[in-house]
């Protein structure tokens, strides 16, 4: 039996069945079926998040995720939209950025969102405008230091993102890393350990071994390299990752 706790990619590989049972549910799955998004997204958010996005009832969602083979949806029950309180960081300053039209066109906003937040200066906000919560971003960026928080006007969801400007954010460029003594070569391809390594300097050195060529590659990782999957899928590679010994593995390899 599924959880309000159990990621949305663990539960798509037990019950497969679901790419096509959710979006029946509501129209907000089908991105599962997304041939990026279907990818990325179910790894960042569990069943909690993917409610709150989907903007349903979390515990109707997980009762039609364990429904029994063969059952159809019900309709989907609406949630409650509340506003969280508003932090002191929070102000009316803030900078905009409105990923509707990016959505409505079928895109991914995810790239011009981490623009902006690259863009900002020490102790900046940046509000982005969504028809639905952004769960996933929210807890990609908390686990990078980013402070968040999410009101509601009408049906728009305006999610603001801060970092305090004491601390260094980990969108930072920073020095290169020495990929001389993280990239080894293997009978399957080639290695890359970056389990030492702080955000960002792990994509950072992902992206330098690829242009080395390096292919196939696995990389070694403490946690999902979620920033690394849209640029694996601008350059036509492909991916997958599995959980080993409490290290993720990510196995780069050319499409085709």
């Amino acid at each position: 039996m599924f959880t309000l706790e159990t990621r949305i990619s663990d539960a798509l590989k037990a019950r497969p069945e679901l790419r096509e049972l959710l979006p029946a549910f509501h129209p907000a799955f089908s991105k599962l079926n997304h041939p990026v998004l279907g990818k990325v997204m179910p790894r960042l958010v569990n069943v909690a998040g993917a409610a709150r996005v989907a903007g349903v009832d979390p515990e109707a969602l997980l009762a039609v995720m364990n429904l029994p083979g063969g059952a159809k949806a019900p309709a989907a029950t609406p949630a409650e939209r509340v506003s969280e309180p508003a932090p002191a960081w929070l102000t009316s300053e803030a900078r905009e950025l409105d990923a509707r039209p990016i959505l409505s066109g079928g895109a991914d906003p995810f790239k011009a969102i981490m623009g902006a937040l690259r863009e900002l200066g020490p102790g900046e906000v940046l509000t982005v405008l969504a028809p639905f919560e952004p769960a996933p971003l929210r807890s990609l960026l908390g686990k990078q230091g980013w402070r968040h928080h999410v009101a509601w006007d009408g049906d728009i969801c305006r999610a603001s993102f801060w970092f305090p400007p004491d601390t260094k954010p980990g969108l930072s460029g920073g020095e290169a890393p020495d990929l001389d003594a993280l990239l080894t070569e293997a009978e399957d391809g080639w290695r890359l350990d970056v389990r030492s390594l702080e955000p960002p300097q792990p994509l950072r050195a992902a992206l330098a071994a690829l242009d080395r060529g390096a292919l196939p590659l696995t990389m070694i990782h403490r946690r999902e390299p979620a920033l690394l999957y849209p640029k694996l899928t601008e350059r036509g590679l492909g991916w997958s990752v599995d959980e080993v010994g409490g290290r993720y593995e990510i196995r780069i390899h050319k499409l085709g």
